[in-house]
């Protein structure tokens, strides 16, 4: 499992998901198949991830298969694959 932890101030999720599966999967991120794009709308989930939740008290995650890869992206920007 690959966690990469980082915070709503840091750079726009869909590449930390690109280089986390990248990395997992041991090739070079560019040469990836199929677009991840194709799997996930990239634009929603970095605004998702961006505005979040405003009720401390609720929290939520984002979960796609991604080349063979569960990934999981958190409310505050947190990406796992598995």
């Amino acid at each position: 499992m690959t966690l990469h932890t980082t915070h709503r101030s840091s750079p726009p999720v869909v590449p930390r998901v690109i280089e986390a599966v990248a990395e997992a999967d041991d090739v070079d991120p560019t040469s990836m198949t199929p677009p991840l794009a194709d799997v996930v709308d990239p634009d929603a989930l970095n605004e998702l991830i961006d505005h979040g939740s405003d009720d401390a008290d609720r929290t939520f995650e984002v979960r796609f298969s991604y080349r063979g890869h569960e990934v999981v992206v958190t409310d505050d920007g947190d990406v796992e694959v598995d």
